[in-house]
């Protein structure tokens, strides 16, 4: 009996029976062999914007069905590799799609929402090594035995548009010309085998021809060299599967091998220590969760060098703690404010943050300051108007040393006529970053004088300590 290819996002010519699109999330039960092709792993739905520089995400809904349809592709994968069955994947490039997961900081009218990017290798079941794209056509051949008649055939048609580095116990196929760079490998996942393997291009237009239906109507169809390179490709694809399947057959043990009998004594020992070494990879694992967590915490900081919105938001206020400030977001239903601060002189503040792809801070920011200003002080419980500190990132995606902006003349005018502090963010982390690797209390109250002395222009943060 014929084993029967099940091909994602890659169209076999004259196979169209195989072709799956990988939004149907159908069952791949029925499939002897899988073949994927990661660049077609795309979501499927609306792209929201709400600003010219925002650049966008998809919306919740459309998120949400993507990460479900790559879950549900991981899963009907794993179950494959477990079933003793193979799978094929194409290199092609790594891209990362920014989501949505929810509707974040909505503020006079407008929606921001909360955004994450996601990969498309995000549905491999195991982890084969540290992922670059780049693109080329030197394909150096290990010269495996397996992939011989592939490499022979299609040698012309390859092309990389991603490498592996370091890849996870893996029978290596191909590489670039930096044996380092793998182009194509083999990895023995559960009872099956995971094959990766270069991208392999044809031009459409040599493999196809049109015709004229019974009504007149043109279409499209797969000419005699497109049907050949078709079938040439599910013939190499099954033999190698052939071979990878035919190294692995071993008869599995019935259950009653188990029994304590029939266990050596060497045996036990190699069970316990795999057991033993199994809880410790478990213990590892989570040590290292722990310390991801501590590093993107660490790594907030550094918000204050390129971020916007939310993210902006949450680093001033971690970098106005470790000034010494109280700070915390202030939304009450009616009124929201990005931070309320107040000094260990018991000097209260309002920050509003700003940041700007390639232009200053202008004076809509400031203005939104000033109205958070005026409505706090509204407020039944506030007995004295709080001092205004805006917070500016301009020119955010430049490299700081190359920046040259930072708020326009009206918000300066502005600033002084309100007696407003602007703090430019990349000052605030060269500060912060010193604080945080040093315990200087007297450089902190310099930081938080320099702050409130700047009340009306731009801060002037005092210089790091040269003996640190």
């Amino acid at each position: 009996m014929s084993k029967h290819i099940i091909s994602i996002g890659y169209d076999i010519p004259g196979k169209s029976d195989c072709y799956v699109d990988f939004h149907d999330s159908i069952s791949l039960m029925d499939a002897d062999v899988l073949l994927i092709s990661p660049d077609s792993l795309r979501p499927l739905g609306d792209w929201v914007s709400f600003t010219s520089s925002d650049g966008g995400c998809y919306n919740v809904k459309a998120s949400n069905r993507y990460t479900q349809n790559i879950s549900h592709l991981k899963k009907e994968i794993e179950d494959h590799l477990n079933a003793g069955k193979n799978v094929f994947i194409f290199l092609t490039a790594e891209e990362m799609q920014t989501l949505s997961n929810g509707v974040s900081s909505p503020r006079k009218g407008q929606n921001s929402y909360s955004t994450y990017t996601y990969s498309n290798y995000n549905f491999l079941p195991i982890d084969i090594g540290k992922l670059t794209s780049a693109s080329g056509k030197h394909v150096q051949f290990s010269g495996n035995h397996i992939f011989s008649e592939f490499y022979n055939k299609f040698k012309s048609n390859l092309e990389y548009e991603l490498y592996v580095e370091n890849p996870k116990e893996a029978q290596i196929v191909f590489t670039g010309k930096d044996k380092s760079k793998i182009l194509g490998a083999i990895y023995k996942v559960g009872s099956g085998h995971l094959v990766t393997l270069p991208g392999l291009t044809f031009n459409e237009k040599d493999f196809t021809e049109t015709k004229e239906g019974a009504n007149g109507d043109k279409k499209e169809f797969w000419n005699k060299k497109g049907l050949a390179f078709g079938n040439s490709l599910v013939s190499c694809l099954l033999e190698i599967d052939k071979k990878l399947s035919s190294d692995s057959e071993k008869t599995p043990a019935p259950d009653w091998m188990e029994n304590e009998y029939f266990l050596g004594n060497k045996e036990k020992i190699l069970n316990d220590s795999i057991s033993s070494n199994v809880e410790k990879i478990e213990k590892i694992k989570l040590k290292n969760e722990n310390l991801q967590i501590e590093l993107e915490e660490e790594r907030k900081l550094k918000d204050l060098l390129f971020e916007q919105g939310k993210p902006l938001e949450n680093a001033v206020i971690k970098a106005l703690k470790i000034l010494g400030y109280k700070a915390e977001n202030y939304d009450d239903g009616e009124l929201e404010m990005d931070q309320v601060i107040v000094s260990p002189e018991n000097i209260r503040y309002i920050g509003e943050n700003e940041g700007k792809d390639n232009k200053d801070i202008n004076i809509t920011k400031f203005r939104q300051l000033v109205d958070a200003l005026n409505a706090d002080f509204a407020r039944e419980e506030v007995e004295e108007k709080a001092f205004g500190i805006l917070f500016g990132n301009a020119e955010r995606l430049k490299e700081p040393a190359k920046r040259k902006l930072d708020f326009t003349d009206k918000c300066k005018s502005g600033a002084e006529r309100e007696k407003i502090a602007l703090v430019k963010t990349i000052d605030l982390f060269t500060v912060a970053k010193y604080l945080n690797e040093n315990d200087d209390e007297d450089f902190k109250k310099e930081c938080r004088d320099a702050i409130h002395k700047g009340l009306g222009e731009i801060v002037k943060f005092p210089v790091i300590p040269i003996n640190n």
